[in-house]
């Protein structure tokens, strides 16, 4: 029973929701925002609870879920940032008068899901994680009902992502019919007694490879990673603003720290070949992502390719393995969600007449009329460059550096080369809200007080970045 303490986030978060879906039957239409306003009190206090446990003594045996203080960082950082997400949609959906419960019902739906995910020690329990995110994610894709795009993006991410479970689940049975087990550690240690150095290939050798590919692909798609990245674009572009600000950092988490566990125990003895599928997925994605993204006009589009050229950073940083390249992969994460979470904060807040910000044109002379938001759009394009001192130059420089240490120095100067590519279209940002013409119409919002300190105190970690570094090498250290 002591480990029901360990459990408690989940089991409030689920008692909590179950209690405002209720409750929301029985508000009037001008007391509903009552809801947003227990959930989010709900996510603080599970913040608190789990910031609590890191003070404890650590637990880490319990056999189906971890409960360790690997996983319990990532599900406070999932928590901190999805207090702020829940700010920066609840303001953008009363803007526009089309804020409903359900949104953010849903929402939390998604968090449970990706606790889930991070702390199973079991296959069926990690696809049921995956399961119930990308439930979450289908609905709230076509929340804007009126939105034609809306209800294709969320068709296409539908029909891609039962693919991708489909995957997954048969990458699942196959990894049961050879092992007989479905927990990490059984599995891992299966593997390892097959001897997969001596090259000598056998029925259940051939089967494991097919089984690491499979899953990988589906990880791959769900991570956003080309060339399994056909839904990302449409789906950004599509969704509502907030709904792409969630869609883009936190299930991003959640697939690395999958990721991580998975290369890190149940196919650590097949990194001669889960390392070059990853080697694959990462260059094919900074390529795409950074190429692509020069020619796009949209801003949620070009943040799209933008994330999947990110995903091939921190592809690259995994490619290296445990002993250089997890923390660097684990800081490039953080880094990038941070700053992804901060410019489609800063997006959402934008109004451009009656609508929301939507091409990279219309920020037009943002500087002229709103200067105090024009420098916080800087500093988040200038990190996500990665000019120094901004926090994102540390993060490709950790990643470049493993790749130099692991004796990858071809794959180090391609990455320095993507990067200078890459600047084009976050410059081009920069060019069109300091030079190009005032536009009348762009008119940013009252509520950004959140947006200040936010961007703030990413440019001070960015000043200091080993208080984060100091956290990274805490949570790869439990792993």
């Amino acid at each position: 029973m002591s480990y029901l303490f360990y459990f408690l986030p989940e089991i409030f978060i689920l008692s909590v929701l179950s209690f405002v879906i209720v409750l929301d039957l029985f508000l009037k239409e001008s007391k509903k925002n009552i809801s947003y306003y227990i959930l989010q009190i709900s996510l603080i206090i599970v913040f608190l609870y789990l910031f609590s446990l890191l003070f404890q003594k650590n637990i880490s045996n319990y056999e189906l879920y971890d409960i360790s203080n690997f996983t319990n960082l990532f599900k406070i950082f999932t928590v901190l940032l999805s207090i702020i997400i829940f700010y920066y949609s609840y303001s953008y959906l009363q803007r526009f008068k089309i804020y409903k419960s359900e949104y953010f019902i849903i929402l939390i739906f998604g968090l449970l899901g990706m606790m889930i995910m991070v702390s199973a020690n079991h296959l069926l329990i990690l696809y049921l994680g995956i399961e119930l995110l990308s439930l979450s994610l289908y609905t709230i894709i076509a929340y804007n009902r009126t939105s034609v795009r809306s209800s294709e993006a969320a068709v296409k991410y539908y029909i891609l992502g039962a693919m991708s479970s489909g995957f997954l689940l048969f990458g699942i049975s196959l990894l049961y019919g050879i092992t007989g087990s479905l927990l990490y550690d059984e599995i891992s240690s299966v593997i390892e007694s097959m001897n997969f150095n001596n090259q000598d290939f056998s029925t259940h050798s051939i089967g494991l490879i097919f089984s690491l590919i499979f899953i990988l692909i589906s990880i791959a798609f769900k991570f956003g990673a080309a060339p399994f990245h056909m839904w990302i674009p449409d789906v950004y572009e599509g969704s509502l603003t907030p709904t792409t600000l969630m869609i883009s950092t936190l299930p991003k988490v959640a697939i690395f720290v999958i990721l991580i566990k998975l290369t890190s125990s149940i196919f650590a003895s097949l990194e001669i070949y889960w390392s070059e599928m990853i080697l694959i997925l990462a260059v094919i994605s900074v390529l795409i992502g950074n190429i692509i993204a020069i020619s796009q006009t949209n801003i949620k589009r070009m943040l799209a390719y933008s994330t999947i050229a990110n995903v091939g950073f921190i592809l690259l940083g995994i490619y290296t393995g445990p002993e250089n390249g997890y923390e660097a992969a684990l800081f490039y994460t953080i880094t990038y969600t941070l700053f992804t979470a901060a410019v489609f904060g800063l997006i959402s807040e934008i109004n451009i007449g009656d609508s929301s910000l939507e091409k990279i044109d219309d920020l037009g002379g943002l500087n002229q009329k709103f200067p105090l938001m024009a420098v916080m759009i800087l500093i988040v394009m200038l990190s996500m460059i990665g000019i120094p001192p901004m926090l994102g130059f540390y993060a490709k420089f950790y990643v470049i550096q493993s790749l130099v240490l692991s004796g990858s120095t071809v794959l180090a100067i391609f990455a320095v080369i993507m990067t200078v590519i890459g600047s084009f279209y976050y410059l081009r940002v920069i060019k069109v809200i300091y030079f190009d013409d005032e536009n009348t119409s762009i008119s940013p919002s009252l509520y950004h007080l959140i947006s200040y300190v936010f961007v703030l105190t990413l440019f001070l970690l960015g000043i200091f970045p080993n208080l984060l570094s100091t956290i990274i090498s805490f949570a790869i250290g439990n792993l």
